[in-house]
């Protein structure tokens, strides 16, 4: 593409301003950047980076193994996330474990509202030596009962 920059094996810097690096690396999108081997950064301003990773939302990003990140300007982590196609997340760290088993450690909403998939602790310098939060059941049955109901 125009003002456009490949390096490597079997890279392809196809938008205009994009840039390719790694091996088999596709920088088809306006002023994209995929590096790495397999990489694919689809539209404009999106970056993909790692292996297998596709970023194909405007503005977005996907780095780690196998990620997708299909939202406009959404960040995507780690590997085999679960593709948002709807573009519900801002943020996603995929923990799947191949293609045919793909899941999420962590989600971020674009309202801030926020998923673990496992337990959430705090203070310290590592689960270790934090101290881990409640879980919800916990919480509910520390309320107080009224009419054998909680609070």
């Amino acid at each position: 593409g125009y003002a456009s920059h490949a390096e490597g094996q079997w890279t392809v810097a196809s938008g205009i301003a994009s840039h390719a690096e790694g091996a088999t690396t596709t920088a088809s999108g306006n002023s994209s950047h995929a590096e790495g081997h397999e990489t694919v950064a689809r539209e404009w301003g999106d970056h993909a980076e790692g292996i297998r990773s596709e970023a194909k939302g405007v503005a977005s990003h996907a780095e780690g193994m196998d990620t997708i990140a299909s939202g406009s300007s959404q960040h995507v982590q780690g590997r085999f996330n679960i593709e948002d196609t709807t573009n519900r997340y801002a943020h996603i760290v995929g923990n799947g474990e191949r293609d045919d088993a793909r899941s999420n450690a962590h989600t971020v909403d674009w309202n801030g509202n926020t998923w673990f998939a496992g337990d959430v602790y705090i203070g310290g310098t590592s689960q270790d030596d934090a101290r881990k939060l409640a879980t919800v059941e916990d919480v509910l049955a520390a309320l107080p009962t009224w009419n054998g109901g909680a609070y």
